[in-house]
C-alpha cells in the first residue's frame, strides 16, 4: 500500500516537472519570437499625420506618387545614435504633361527630397503642428527650383516613420 502511494507521488512529481519544463521552453520560444517585434514597435515612432490640406484637386490636376525614401536624419545635439526617416510622398501637378515630365525626371525629385530631409532633425519634422506644413512647402520649393519652373503645386506626405 505504501509502495503504491509513493509510486503515484513519484509519477505526479515527474508529470509536474515535465509540465513546468514545457511551459518554460514555450515561454522562451515565444519570448524570442515576440520580443524583437515589441522592441521595434517601442523604438519606432510612427506618426499619423492628421493634416487637412486646403488643396482641392481639380479635373486637370494629377497626383504623381513617388516611391518611399529611407533617409538618415541629422543627429540631435551631438547624439551618437543615428535616426532614420522613412517617408512616402505624392506630388500634385497641373496636368498630364507635367505628370509625364515628373515621371521622366523622377531622379530630380528624389535628389531634392533627400537633400532637404537629410539636413533635418526629428524635432524639425515633428516639433510642432506647423513643422510638417513647413517641410511640405520646403520640399515643393526645392523640387520646383531643381526643375527651374513651377511644376509641383503641392506635396502630400502619405507615410512618415521616424526611428
Amino acid at each position: 500500500m505504501a509502495k503504491e502511494k509513493s509510486e503515484k507521488k513519484g509519477k505526479k512529481w515527474i508529470l509536474w516537472v515535465l509540465v513546468l519544463l514545457l511551459v518554460a521552453i514555450g515561454g522562451g520560444v515565444a519570448g524570442t519570437i515576440v520580443t524583437p517585434r515589441i522592441m521595434s514597435a517601442l523604438n519606432s515612432k510612427k506618426t499619423t499625420v492628421k493634416h487637412h490640406s486646403k488643396t482641392v484637386v481639380s479635373g486637370k490636376q494629377k497626383i504623381v506618387p513617388v516611391k518611399k525614401f529611407v533617409i538618415n536624419l541629422t543627429n540631435e545635439g551631438g547624439s551618437s545614435s543615428t535616426q532614420y526617416a522613412q517617408i512616402t510622398i505624392s506630388l500634385l501637378v497641373a496636368n498630364s504633361e507635367q505628370k509625364a515630365k515628373v515621371k521622366k525626371n523622377v531622379a530630380v525629385v528624389r535628389d531634392s527630397v533627400i537633400n532637404v530631409i537629410r539636413q533635418k532633425k526629428e524635432s524639425d519634422i515633428l516639433g510642432s503642428a506647423d513643422s510638417l506644413a513647413g517641410l511640405k512647402n520646403q520640399l515643393r520649393d526645392t523640387i520646383n527650383k531643381s526643375y527651374g519652373a513651377k511644376i509641383v503645386e503641392d506635396v502630400f506626405i502619405t507615410d512618415l516613420v521616424i526611428q
